[in-house]
C-alpha cells in the first residue's frame, strides 16, 4: 500500500515538474486554475502577490458570471481559501452549478481564488529556490501571519472594497482564525468569515496524505508532496 501511495506521488512531481505522461481521461487534470476556469465558459485573471517575506502567491479572479462580459458595477467580493495539502482548484473542480467558485460568481460575487506558499500555484520566491531547503521552511502559522494578509490586501486595493468576504476551508479556516483573531487591521477588511471545517489537529486523521507526512522530510520533498 506503501509503494502505491509513494508512486501516485511521484506522478504528481513529474507532472508538477513538465514531465511527460500520457494525457488522458479528464482534461482538466492537466490545467491550471486559470485553465479550468476558462474551460467551464468562465472570464478570469490571474495575479501574482508578493508577501512581505519575499513569497510569490498567485491569485486567480472569477470577475464575472458566465453570461456577462463586463459589469461596471461594483460586486461583493470573497476570497475562498483551500485546505490542508491541496489548492485553489477544489473551488472550481466539479460542474459550475457544483463548484463554490461557479456558483459565487453566478449569485453576482467577485471571486478570488487564493494559493498559499509552497503549492502546485505558488512556488516562486524573490531570492529562494524551492531546492533550497530555507524555502520549505514555514508552516500554517506564515500562511496566516503573511500569506492571508497579503492576499487580502491586494483584493481590497484592487477591487476598492473596503471589506471583502473571507470563505477558509479546513487548513483555510484555521490560518484564518490565527491572522483575524491576532491582527485586527486585518480583521477589519473582513465583511464576513466563513470557517468550513477548521481544522485543529491530523491526530487521529486517517488520510492516506497525512501519514505520508511521517517520512523524513527528504523523502517529502523528493516526490513534490
Amino acid at each position: 500500500m506503501w509503494l502505491l501511495f509513494l508512486m501516485a506521488f511521484a506522478v504528481q512531481g513529474i507532472l508538477s515538474s513538465g514531465g511527460t505522461i500520457p494525457k488522458r481521461g479528464n482534461p482538466e487534470a492537466y490545467m491550471n486554475i486559470s485553465e479550468i476556469v476558462r474551460h467551464k465558459g468562465y472570464q478570469v485573471e490571474e495575479y501574482e502577490v508578493v508577501t512581505s517575506d519575499g513569497y510569490i502567491l498567485t491569485l486567480n479572479r472569477i470577475p464575472y458570471d458566465r453570461n456577462q462580459h463586463c459589469n461596471l458595477t461594483r460586486k461583493p467580493a470573497v476570497l475562498l481559501q483551500h485546505g490542508f495539502a491541496v489548492e485553489g482548484r477544489i473551488w472550481v473542480a466539479n460542474m459550475p452549478h457544483q463548484s463554490l467558485g461557479f456558483m459565487l460568481a453566478d449569485a453576482g460575487y467577485d471571486v478570488w481564488i487564493g494559493n498559499n506558499r509552497g503549492n502546485s500555484w505558488s512556488r516562486k520566491h524573490q531570492y529562494l529556490s524551492t531546492k533550497q531547503q530555507q524555502y520549505h521552511a514555514f508552516s500554517f502559522d506564515e500562511m496566516a501571519r503573511y500569506d492571508l494578509p497579503a492576499m487580502i490586501s491586494f483584493i481590497v486595493e484592487k477591487t476598492r472594497n473596503s471589506k471583502i468576504h473571507l470563505v477558509g476551508y479546513s487548513q483555510g479556516a484555521t490560518q484564518s482564525l490565527i491572522a483575524l483573531s491576532s491582527m485586527p487591521h486585518v480583521a477589519e477588511k473582513i465583511r464576513m468569515f466563513h470557517a468550513l471545517a477548521p481544522a485543529t489537529t491530523l491526530k487521529n486523521c486517517q488520510s492516506p496524505v497525512a501519514k505520508l507526512l511521517l517520512l523524513s522530510d527528504d523523502v517529502i520533498k523528493v516526490f513534490g508532496i
